[in-house]
């Protein structure tokens, strides 16, 4: 499975370019760094206006994000174009029994679902996606909802090439959570005015030091599944029903 770097080109080719300087709080993301597995079939994201856009969990220096606290408007102070382009997606990914699962995580500074002082959400969001890969083709795509996930046949799924379109969004009056997209998310909602790849970290992309200081940084109520104690748990929840792939292998 990890003979796809021959996509790695194309993949590379469809991050959109953005300023990498942040300005006033918002973290310098990192580089992209990722395998050609990661990157093939990373998602392609929209962002809905009444929440935050992705940006980075751990700046260029090593800081961790701390987040921002709840109040004003859902999306106040975290809907900014500086945050968008200093966002980072992290994967990881675990091959067996002739299927890939490929997960990526985005991070949000707040999950906020009602407006004003007494907000109810919680500071940090972490939200995943997980794409099943086989015969190197997506086979699956499964969206983190709240507690659980949604998965839909590849057929069902919405893609640009081979990257499934991703929507973060408000699930009614709850907090937010990834949808998949349908047709009337076209165009995309966000600054860009298309759909955005923000730079890829894979897990042998990080500085030295970085990935461990990130799966260790403590998010609140957030879970970053990436991390060994939490990712064969949310791969075996994810999973689509009667493929072969064990998530404790």
């Amino acid at each position: 499975m990890r003979s796809l770097t021959t996509a790695l080109g194309a993949a590379l080719a469809l991050v959109v370019s953005v300023p990498a300087t942040a300005h006033a709080n918002v973290l310098t993301l990192l580089p992209q760094n990722a395998d050609g597995l990661e990157q093939t079939f990373s998602p392609a994201y929209d962002y809905d206006r009444d929440g935050c856009y992705a940006t980075a969990a751990i700046g260029a220096d090593g800081t961790i994000n701390p987040g921002l606290r709840l109040g004003g408007d859902v999306n106040g102070k975290c809907h900014d174009y500086a945050q968008l382009a200093n966002a980072n997606t992290y994967a990881r990914a675990k091959c067996n029994n002739g299927w890939c699962a490929v997960m990526y995580a985005s991070y949000f500074e707040k999950d906020q679902a009602t407006l004003g002082p007494a907000a109810i959400g919680h500071t940090h969001d972490w939200e995943h996606v997980v794409v099943w890969v086989a015969e190197d083709r997506v086979q699956y795509v499964s969206v983190s909802q709240h507690s659980g996930y949604q998965m839909a046949a590849a057929s069902a799924v919405r893609f640009d090439g081979t990257h499934p379109k991703i929507v973060y969004h408000k699930d009614g009056v709850s907090t937010h959570c990834f949808r998949f997209a349908t047709g009337g998310d076209e165009p995309p909602e966000n600054a860009t005015g298309g759909w955005f790849f923000p730079r890829l970290v894979g897990w042998d992309g990080y500085p030295a030091g970085y990935r461990d200081k990130l799966l260790s940084a403590d998010f609140g109520s957030a879970t970053l599944k990436i991390d060994d104690a939490d990712f064969p748990y949310a791969l075996a929840h994810s999973k689509p029903a009667g493929i072969p792939f064990d998530p404790y292998g």
